[in-house]
């Protein structure tokens, strides 16, 4: 496990104060005072599905991680420096860098944030079940990698849930695409803020503050740090969700001190201009090149070229912040009694270090099967580790039967 010093800067989440929607958005994205800081997708969902685009203001406490001797808007020596330092620390308790970087414990933060969100019911018309797939998305993606429209709808998860005849809620993590994009980027985005922000978007969809609908089952699938959210959820509050879908994703840390070098991120202004406001603070971090991005994110030559692309075209930023607080989970969900199902690629680089299978404990069958560690008393554990898949499944060429896969389990075990 990464740093167990970390443990609890994802484990509060924290007294939820007040969330509530602003104007819609044109399906552009104009309007928006974020529209001008992000190379966001600017389509709000697929033609089978009938989408709307919102603004909510979200208040959250959440108890964060305190970072001394940061700057927020320091140059690319001063984060490559502070990356090495945090690096070389692993997976140990962090030595020198807690005690440079850090404050002793943990201090209580609140702050009213833009989260925008986007609903999508099939055209078909809302099937009105009361059932809701919540979908969280992970580093160097906006919500859009849930409507991946590369070439057609086939890359699309929301296309492929509404074709099924489901509804689908997600949101732009705090940070990326059209959501607000705070200053500080150590003290607020960081991990404990976003599971704040998720354990309230739960709320909402419960007391029928998104959609104009009470959903009295949801589903929370992640991808990556998205799955690290999910699943943190489970252990905080276990009952806020009734399935767990966690995509690209493991308890294997491992091979997480190599991909936070091998990304060898770089302010997001600097590497892509044309697409990053020069207002955006300089601890907004993206890849440095296509190919250290493609490295951790596919696996060749099981994706298109255009897929692969859009995805770059379409990257989002992230803060050293979220980067050094998603450590020291994932942890036990011990009270945790729903089902929960891991789908993570055979060719995963940052989870499995592209051996899923072959890399697997003794005795055991693949490495997210190790998963199952944390959920003693889940209804079901179930894995699915597809061929020839790397870690951004959606943009992977078999991201169509992987979707299949996903939405034949959910019929099995949460829309029955």
């Amino acid at each position: 496990m990464l740093a167990t010093t970390f443990v609890s800067a994802l484990a509060a989440s924290a007294a939820l104060v007040s969330a509530s929607p602003l104007e819609q958005r044109n399906n552009d994205g104009k309007g928006s005072k974020y529209s001008g800081l992000a190379g966001y997708t600017p389509r709000v969902g697929p033609s089978s599905a009938k989408c709307s685009r919102e603004t909510y203001d979200i208040t959250v406490t959440s108890e964060n991680t305190v970072f001394q001797n940061t700057n927020s808007n320091a140059n690319m020596t001063y984060f490559t420096s502070l990356l090495s330092k945090f690096v070389a620390q692993l997976p140990a308790t962090m030595g020198n860098f807690t005690e440079t970087f850090t404050e002793s414990g943990k201090k209580n933060v609140t702050g009213t944030y833009s989260i925008s969100g986007t609903y999508c019911t099939p055209s078909s018309g809302d099937p009105g079940n009361g059932n809701i797939q919540l979908l969280v998305h992970g580093i160097g993606f906006d919500s859009s990698y849930w409507d991946f429209a590369a070439t057609d709808q086939d890359y699309s998860y929301v296309s492929a849930a509404a074709k099924a005849g489901h509804s689908t809620f997600r949101y732009d993590r705090l940070g990326t695409g059209l959501s607000e994009h705070p200053e500080e980027t150590y003290n607020v985005v960081q991990a404990a803020t976003d599971v704040a922000i998720l354990t309230e978007v739960i709320s909402m969809l419960k007391a029928g503050k998104i959609g104009g609908k009470t959903f009295n089952k949801i589903a929370g699938i992640g991808h990556s740090y998205g799955s690290v959210q999910v699943q943190t959820i489970t252990q905080n509050v276990p009952d806020a969700l009734d399935t767990v879908i966690l995509t690209g994703f493991s308890t294997n840390t491992s091979f997480v001190p190599i991909y936070l070098t091998s990304t060898a991120y770089e302010t997001a202004t600097m590497v892509a201009p044309e697409r990053f406001s020069s207002s955006l603070e300089n601890g907004y971090l993206i890849t440095a090149t296509p190919y250290t991005n493609q490295l951790n994110f596919a696996f060749w030559p099981y994706y298109t070229n255009e897929a692969i692309n859009l995805a770059r075209a379409t990257e989002q930023p992230v803060t050293q912040g979220v980067l050094f607080t998603f450590g020291g989970f994932p942890g036990p969900a011990p009270s945790f009694r729903g089902n929960v199902h891991v789908v993570t690629g055979d060719r995963d680089w940052i989870f499995c270090g592209l051996n899923c299978i072959s890399g697997a404990p003794a005795g055991q069958a693949s490495i997210p099967a190790g998963v199952s560690q944390l959920y003693p008393a889940a209804a079901s554990f179930s894995t699915y580790v597809p061929q020839d898949v790397g870690h951004g499944i959606n943009f992977h060429v078999q991201a169509p039967q992987v979707y299949q896969e996903t939405l034949n389990y959910l019929e099995r075990v949460f829309y029955n």
